[in-house]
């Protein structure tokens, strides 16, 4: 009988783990589904973009407060340990990625009241667009990367964070040719800056699961 009990409570204890992960997962999924089509209504100069970021940057907010909030309760009630333990600590960490994140898409919807991407040079167009999506895609693969258990993701995610790093200079590099704008340089600048975080909190979920699978801290970067 004692054992059966044990089993009920590690049942729910192990559902209630799942709760908290489908929280941070599902916020990190909103962000990562509505982004391209969030880049594509900016790219196009669609003032609804607006709302539709702001409302999703809120609800990604409330997953993430209760996800850090059970998993506050779950850590001083239960004392998970090991694998457990690592996820769990993880997963507080995280929340804050997705968080950001969850800011960083609101940012990026926020530049339609100051830049018509449609009015800019092809050329710095494409670049701008290639960053975001390059981005997108470094931000998906992280989150699918945690949903997967994939231990091994962070090196490849690693190699493509460098290239949207790559991407952000080359824009800069361009907007700085662009002449009497100094408030279209100054806009793309915050533009680069917040797609290159946005794939940095994607590399942040492959650096996570990496810990929780194997207990060993990856570093990355310069």
């Amino acid at each position: 009988m004692r054992t059966q009990g044990g089993s009920e409570m590690r049942g729910e204890y192990a559902a209630w783990l799942d709760e908290i992960d489908d929280e941070l997962t599902g916020g990190a999924l909103l962000i990562a589904e509505a982004m391209p089509r969030l880049t594509h209504a900016f790219l196009a100069a669609d003032r609804a973009v607006l709302a539709e970021a702001s409302a999703l940057a809120a609800d990604v907010r409330e997953r993430c407060r209760r996800a850090e909030q059970q998993g506050f309760v779950l850590l001083a009630r239960e004392s998970p340990v090991s694998g457990d333990l690592r996820r769990l600590v993880a997963i507080l960490r995280l929340v804050h990625d997705a968080e950001r994140s969850g800011r960083l898409m609101r940012h990026v919807a926020e530049g339609v009241e100051q830049l018509d991407a449609r009015l800019l040079p092809v050329a710095l167009r494409q670049q701008l667009e290639e960053l975001a999506y390059r981005s997108i895609e470094v931000f998906l693969r992280g989150v699918d990367a945690w949903r997967q258990r994939d231990a091994l993701a962070v090196h490849e995610l690693d190699h493509l964070d460098a290239d949207v790093d790559t991407l952000r200079i080359g824009l800069l590099t361009r907007a700085q040719e662009l002449e009497g704008a100094p408030g279209e340089i100054m806009v793309l600048g915050l533009l680069g800056r917040y797609f290159e975080r946005l794939a940095d909190h994607g590399v942040a979920f492959a650096q996570h699961v990496t810990f929780v699978v194997t207990g060993e801290r990856v570093d990355v970067g310069p």
